[in-house]
């Protein structure tokens, strides 16, 4: 198999590509010229130098490639719409076209379970034990989940239109060993006496080790008369928010207990006047509380994998046990805390 993979040298990306090396198949990666390549020269993969708003570089990597995996993504709580449409909604058209007339078989499509959000003043939706038929929201209050819905429509809709295999895959909480993103910001919040629990009630989360998701997504590159379809992937279990928090942070060598907790209107109504604020000020870093943080944070999400399970033959690789010890000795083996947070 010729593996064409956009986001290779993130989180997810990385590790994916890693293990389709391992498993003896060609890999070709979209990569800007400033990332760090230095994972991926050393596994010797085919670079492709471009960005997602350039069609003639999408048009070249997707050039001899039986499946694309496509993770690349503008991700983030805050920004302007036009941002996140051109990276989330524009790419993903232009690389569907390209995929499609270069002849290219199947397309896999990163998603998130957050596209099924809606949370508002006065109400924030506790899903729980969900499935893919549950219903988008009739509106958003950020670009973020915005634009991944757009997409996602986006994907299955061209199946429907040119039949080209396009798979859709909704994880959850994704965490594990490489994580430089959001591991690091959930550490600098604890350290700083500012993680909190928000809303009232046990807040229930279905995460995912990114093992387990590039388990799913190797699965799905080669299984046939899957296109159109949408997926929740996760380790198969249902965990207190605010505890899996607590061992993620135990994991990599910090004592942290839940304290009280914030009522969601309270934290909700500070979220919106700071981002007013940060709107009005123009500025390009976001505020320390959005309300997408505080959704993510006061919500109950868990989510069905029986679909995968069924469809796929999908079954998690990794238990939360198995994976907590990895991730120790991961952030142990980069140099400690100061190193990953220094990242």
């Amino acid at each position: 198999m010729k593996a064409i993979v956009t986001g290779g040298t993130g989180f997810i990306g990385s590790r994916l590509v890693q293990k389709l090396v391992e498993k003896g198949h060609e890999v070709k990666c979209l990569v800007r010229r400033t990332s760090n390549l230095e994972l991926l020269n050393k596994l010797g993969v085919e670079l492709c130098y471009g960005d997602l708003s350039d069609p003639d570089s999408l048009m070249q990597v997707t050039k001899g490639g039986d499946v694309v995996f496509h993770l690349a993504a503008m991700v983030s709580d805050w920004g302007p719409k036009d941002q996140f449409s051109e990276n989330n909604v524009d790419a993903t058209r232009t690389l569907l076209k390209a995929a499609n007339e270069t002849g290219v078989k199947r397309f896999l499509h990163m998603s998130t379970s957050t596209v099924i959000w809606r949370s508002d003043f006065w109400e924030i939706h506790n899903l729980e034990d969900i499935d893919e038929t549950f219903p988008y929201p009739e509106n958003y209050n950020d670009f973020y989940n915005e634009t991944k819905a757009e997409a996602e429509k986006l994907v299955v809709e061209f199946y429907a239109e040119t039949g080209l295999e396009t798979i859709v895959f909704r994880p959850s909480n994704v965490w594990g060993g490489g994580d430089r993103v959001i591991l690091p910001r959930i550490i600098m919040a604890a350290k700083k006496g500012i993680l909190f629990p928000m809303g009232s009630g046990r807040r229930w989360v279905s995460p995912c080790h990114v093992d387990n998701l590039v388990q799913a997504l190797l699965l799905a590159a080669e299984i046939d008369n899957k296109g159109g379809n949408i997926y929740f992937i996760n380790d198969g279990i249902k965990i207190e928010h605010m505890e899996f928090l607590s061992r993620l942070l135990k994991a990599v060598g910090i004592d942290w207990s839940q304290k009280l907790a914030i009522p969601y209107s309270l934290a909700y109504t500070s979220a919106y006047l700071m981002e007013l604020l940060f709107k009005l000020a123009k500025s390009s870093k976001p505020p320390v509380l959005t309300r997408f943080a505080v959704a993510a944070l006061a919500g109950s999400r868990s989510y069905s994998i029986e679909k995968a399970k069924k469809d796929l033959g999908y079954q998690p690789i990794v238990n939360l046990d198995d994976g907590l010890k990895h991730l120790g000795e991961w952030v142990n083996n980069i140099g400690g805390l100061d190193e990953l947070l220094r990242a």
